[in-house]
């Protein structure tokens, strides 16, 4: 009886310490947290009652599924994010509960969406890798512009600061960053070019501004992330090729939280790399695999104003939410 008292008590008292998951574990004083993971578009939207759920059955409602979630940004209550896989543009509304799914820009049909951001006036940017472009769009769909149509050649990251006005674009193949106007959608500056020098690229992928307007470029095939200030001039790089801890296989998103941290997705290694702004390790988060806190081929991250961490878990066909706990709480 006492070993089967002993069994409960660590049971029920052990559950959330199962549910738990911290990195680092314990001992150390933990500084990312796992929240949760969107798998469906019902883990966010607000069940329908029966009468709403008849007169879908009677006139129809497209449904689409999350298959490869790719790009992502987030601002205020709303995520908004890619899908390579069924080529669409996913709006995820937690105020609300709410989801908001569009596939078609106007008259066009997206056909590889890769990024996505949104400026102050709700106005939403979205490169298309294969047509060449970056569609500027709203939550209706409503065809608004485009950019870059004949000189982009695989447009894909994408990074606005607002307090600028300046929307930046990565040409991958081109191997150049483009600082486009949000005000009259000129171009202001080229960065960059093929090579592997200081300021240059070699398939150049997702970007991101910090709130100093500082931006971070995953240098994805020269394996290292460069660092250049708000008028577009080379501060710094690091990292390194290779397949172990600190160093990068195939780095592509990154996203800086409310302390400067940088965090880096890498689709080979299956993980999320944290450094300082000196390029220094702090932190790994995540390995290969299908359970929580595991990813299958990252690509994008996105960081909230109060540090919640979204991580496209494309080849697990999901987002996972993650946190960082400011000062170790």
């Amino acid at each position: 009886m006492r070993i089967l008292i002993i069994l409960f008590v660590l049971f029920a008292f052990g559950i959330k310490a199962q549910e738990e998951l911290v990195w680092p574990p314990p001992p150390d004083k933990p500084k990312i947290k796992w929240i949760r993971s969107i798998e469906k578009v019902e883990d966010v939207k607000k069940d329908k009652g029966f009468f709403s759920k008849l007169v879908d059955i009677v006139f129809g409602e497209e449904k689409k599924s999350m298959v490869k979630p790719f790009g992502s940004f987030i601002k205020g209550s709303k995520l908004y994010f890619t899908d390579t896989g069924s080529r669409s543009i996913f709006i995820f509304d937690f105020k609300n509960n709410e989801v908001k799914v569009i596939d078609k820009i106007g008259d066009y049909a997206l056909s590889s969406p890769i990024d996505i951001v949104v400026d102050n006036r709700g106005r939403i940017y979205v490169s298309d890798s294969v047509l060449g472009t970056v569609f500027i769009t709203n939550e209706k769909g409503d065809y608004l512009g485009r950019l870059g149509s004949g000189s982009l050649v695989r447009p894909t990251g994408l990074a606005i600061d607002n307090r600028r006005n300046r929307l930046y674009v990565t040409d991958t193949v081109g191997g150049k960053i483009y600082i486009i106007s949000l005000k009259d959608k000129k171009l202001i500056r080229k960065i960059g070019k093929t090579g592997t020098g200081k300021g240059e690229f070699n398939r150049p992928t997702f970007i991101t501004v910090d709130r100093d307007g500082y931006l971070y470029v995953c240098d994805s095939m020269n394996a290292r992330i460069q660092i250049f200030d708000p008028d577009g001039n080379f501060v710094s790089m690091f990292g390194e090729r290779g397949t172990s801890i600190g160093t990068f296989a195939n780095p592509r998103g990154i996203a800086v939280d409310s302390d400067g941290n940088i965090y880096v997705t890498d689709t080979l290694l299956s993980a999320v790399q944290i450094f300082n702004k000196k390029g220094q390790l702090l932190l790994v988060v995540g390995n290969y695999g299908i359970r929580k806190g595991e990813f299958a081929y990252p690509a994008d991250i996105s960081i909230s104003p109060d540090d919640y961490i979204f991580v496209s878990d494309s080849y697990n066909m999901r987002i996972q939410v993650l946190r960082y706990l400011k000062g170790g709480d």
